[in-house]
């Protein structure tokens, strides 16, 4: 059973009134006894009352001291109990303004400061987790600049010292670098201004279907160049499909994951999107064939830079971002978007989209 601060402190001045109280009571009644049956044996009434009176006088000056005592003790024990709690939050809220996000603070019963020192653990694990993830943003970005940066850097020497010539070769290489940083500097730049809630929406009614049909039909010659078959389905009894939402940026959420099966699915394979009716939701289903990737992994397809290793990354070209920038798309459409094992052998993706009622 927990009990909270408001309910210990409270007992405690209730326990320590109580006794006072009934210490008080028994003394003033042997007290008042005694100098009663003093008053009636003693003849000399006036002495009598003013030897009451001092009794009265020391009694009351013992039980104020009794008083006094036993509430500085309570007060005491209560101050303590009190202290120490709020003492490690206090060295715990000093290392984590100095970076030290591994501290921990122990959580002993049930009442208010457990639940503040609870909170505070969860801060400093959140804050923990956060350092790791920007330290390993930097790491990655690094890694991902380095690569392109290094070919770059390569070539020009090579065309400075006359080892390769200036030929239409070499300066499409080049263009080829320059142009995978172009993608990736405005891919990061995208997902900064995603976090920072600063991507732009125009958002309106949107019919889904066409939508769909105008994205696919750019690929359909490149899916059948790389040996893939993209087929669009319509499963619903809804002629028309319709969404509040950033057509724009739709477009570019469904062009990234039909862009992602296309480069990762292997040849000859099959490609379905399909648009389904769920009652409340519009669901966009993307399926490709083999390969696939393993159910633990599915969610961290939307992680910034991850990259499974396996035949799904074999291909070259890609920095693990069109995903993470997917999923910042839907959730600014108060969408869903899940990865998960697909029946055709490699990746199921779902987009959820909440229905405008007609």
């Amino acid at each position: 059973m927990k009990i909270s601060i408001g309910h210990k402190i409270f007992a405690s001045l209730f326990l320590s009134c109580a006794v006072l109280v009934l210490l008080m009571l028994a003394t003033l009644r042997i007290s008042l006894g005694r100098g009663f049956e003093e008053y009636r044996a003693q003849a000399d009434q006036a002495q009598a009352a003013q030897e009451f009176l001092n009794s009265q006088m020391r009694i009351s000056t013992l039980i104020g001291a009794v008083a006094l005592a036993l509430s500085s003790l309570t007060a005491a024990v209560l101050s303590a109990h009190l202290k120490r709690p709020i003492l490690l939050l206090l060295r715990g809220t000093q290392k984590l303004a100095v970076g030290e996000y591994k501290t921990r603070i122990q959580v002993e019963g049930g009442d208010e400061l457990a639940q503040l020192a609870r909170r505070f653990n969860h801060l400093a694990h959140t804050l923990e987790r956060g350092n790791e993830s920007r330290k390993q943003w930097i790491a990655d970005v690094s890694h991902e600049l380095r690569t392109p940066l290094a070919v770059l850097r390569a070539e020009v020497e090579a065309l400075q010292d006359g080892i390769r010539p200036a030929d239409p070769e070499a300066f499409d290489l080049l263009h080829g670098q320059v142009m995978a940083l172009t993608g990736l500097t405005e891919d990061l730049f995208q997902l900064a201004r995603a976090d920072l809630g600063q991507l732009n929406y125009k958002m309106r009614e949107v019919e889904l279907w066409k939508l769909l049909q105008e994205v696919t039909e750019p690929f359909q010659s490149r899916y059948a160049k790389a040996g893939l078959d993209l087929s669009i389905v319509h499963e619903s009894s809804r002629l028309q499909a319709h969404v509040f939402g950033d057509a724009d940026r739709l477009r570019q959420l469904l062009a990234n994951l039909l862009e992602n099966s296309l480069r990762y699915t292997d040849a000859p394979g099959r490609v379905e999107l399909r648009c389904q009716d769920t009652g409340t939701h519009w669901r966009i289903r993307l399926e490709d064939s083999a390969p696939g990737v393993p159910p633990e992994y599915a969610d961290k397809l939307f992680e910034r830079f991850f990259r499974l290793e396996s035949s799904r990354s074999k291909k070259l070209g890609g920095a693990g971002l069109g995903l993470s920038i997917c999923r910042a798309i839907a959730q600014a459409h108060e969408g869903q978007l899940q990865a998960a094992a697909s029946p055709l052998g490699g990746v199921r993706v779902d987009f959820l989209l909440p229905m405008v009622r007609k």
